[in-house]
């Protein structure tokens, strides 16, 4: 196999710069005098020197005959093979020296050439030791742009970093706005609603007589339920009277509208009604106490309608007793048999069963009944369907207390458009509201533990409701009254 060779041609004379000889861009000067250093080398494939234009002609003529007999070869082996000019040729040899980290002096073709030529075999060590040996330049340049190149790249992550940091940051900060936003925007809510929800201190007594029990058309005797209309029409249980009286707006004269005021069980009387609701075609359902029933009052009708239990106390699904078999019923039109909705597990302390529930309110929001659990002194709300209760207020062990978060023997409570609770606490001697979410509660009518009978007073309220515009209502029991707190 024939061996590739390689030459190298120097010149060795120092000749003046000539402005044909183009320099490396990578290459530094110096101001002493430049020696040249030309580079001719015959390539293997083409059998060609490249470079210089002042080899001689004998020289020139053995080569040419060489690359001759070679591009003849080459070109029977493949018609269409490149022959490439002498620029590439030069392009190719220089690419091959910067491969091995060398820098040249390129010499135009077309320089005047002087001095001698001599001729070695090309070789990289060889090259590199004679380039350092004979030339003022210093080299620097591969390493100069692959520093260059890391530099560059470092700058450009460097600035991509910051950007995401910087963006990082503002999200962060953003993020915090928001949450600080909701948080005050929270507890602005909160003033808002104790600001918009207060009531004059002072009470209207707008039924009854105050600390005077009767049963003439001016007077009650211990009421207990309330009722409104849209027009604030108001209806009361009479309860030791056995009798629903109304009274019409701006007027202490009742109409009796339910019972006789003959305690009794026929359809037209009652026994110490407790509790009554309103349709909306001021039709009445009144609890009708001791007579273990409830029953259906058409407006403007002399007697009622039994629409659940039987008229005797009992345990059976188509029975009531007052509110001693401790849970809440549901009956379907028509349908004397009722359904367990809460409690029914008998009386006790725990998650699962109710002690001597003695009012409720349907939510409709939280699709739940929300009741006064008496002899445990706590509101529970009890969600359809579900096996237990969750507190609303008062203390979940069942104890008694006059504190902000606790209550007494709680007998009756409503809630408004906004699902804040109103409660009346019975031996505190005070309405309570607590705020929709909240356990502590802020008196709003009444004074804590003292029973009184003046405009600021109550004494054991059983029953608190609310007017379109949130104005109290109280049945101030053992006053005998009904009390109006008006909001401001």
């Amino acid at each position: 196999m024939k061996m590739k060779t390689n030459f190298i041609s120097i010149r060795t004379d120092i000749p003046e710069r000539s402005k044909y000889t183009k320099n490396n861009q990578h290459l530094r000067t110096t101001n002493s005098p430049k020696r040249v250093i030309h580079i001719t080398v015959k390539p293997s494939r083409y059998n060609q020197f490249i470079g210089s234009r002042d080899i001689s002609r004998s020289s020139r003529s053995d080569y040419s005959h060489r690359y001759k007999k070679d591009s003849t070869n080459n070109s029977q082996k493949n018609n269409n093979s490149f022959v490439p000019s002498n620029l590439q040729r030069q392009a190719h040899v220089m690419s091959k020296l910067r491969s091995d980290n060398l820098q040249t002096t390129l010499v135009n073709n077309n320089a005047p050439s002087t001095g001698t030529l001599r001729s070695v075999p090309l070789n990289s060590s060889d090259i590199k030791t004679t380039w350092a040996n004979t030339t003022d330049y210093h080299y620097n340049g591969f390493h100069h742009n692959l520093d260059k190149k890391k530099k560059k790249k470092y700058r450009r992550s460097c600035f991509i970093c910051s950007i995401i940091l910087f963006l990082l940051l503002v999200t962060a900060t953003i993020i915090a706005l928001i949450v600080l936003l909701i948080k005050s925007k929270a507890k602005t809510n909160d003033k808002l609603y104790t600001n918009i929800l207060r009531w004059n201190a002072s009470g209207i007594t707008i039924a009854g007589i105050t600390g005077r029990s009767g049963a003439n058309a001016s007077q009650l005797n211990n009421p207990w339920g309330l009722a409104l209309t849209y027009d604030r029409t108001l209806y009361v249980v009479d309860r030791f009277n056995h009798r629903i009286q109304r009274f019409s707006p701006n007027s202490t004269q009742a109409t009796t509208v339910a019972g006789n005021g003959i305690l009794s069980n026929t359809l037209n009387s009652l026994s110490y009604p407790t509790k009554i609701v309103l349709d909306s075609n001021d039709n009445l359902y009144i609890a009708d106490g001791f007579n273990h029933r409830g029953l259906f009052w058409a407006k403007n009708s002399s007697s009622g309608v039994l629409i659940a239990g039987s008229g005797v106390a009992g345990s059976g699904l188509n029975q009531l007793n007052y509110y001693g078999n401790n849970r809440i019923m549901g009956y379907k039109p028509g349908n004397l048999t009722g359904f367990v909705v809460a409690g029914g597990n008998g009386q006790g302390s725990n998650y699962s069963q109710l002690n001597d529930p003695i009012a409720m309110d349907f939510d409709s929001v939280t699709n739940s009944f929300v009741i006064a659990n008496f002899n445990r002194h706590n509101i529970v709300r009890w969600t359809l369907g579900a096996n237990n209760w969750t507190l609303v207020a008062g203390d979940s062990n069942g104890l008694p207390g006059s504190t902000s978060t606790s209550l007494y023997l709680p007998t009756g409570l409503t809630l408004d458009p906004m699902g804040n609770l109103y409660v009346a606490d019975l031996v505190n001697h005070r309405i309570q509201l607590f705020l929709n979410g909240e356990k502590n509660g802020t008196t709003i009518a009444g004074i804590t533990g003292q029973a009184g009978n003046d405009s600021l007073s109550l004494n054991s309220p059983y029953t608190v409701v609310l007017d379109n515009q949130l104005n109290l209502y109280v049945a101030d029991n053992q006053n005998h009254r009904i009390q109006k707190f008006m909001r401001y």
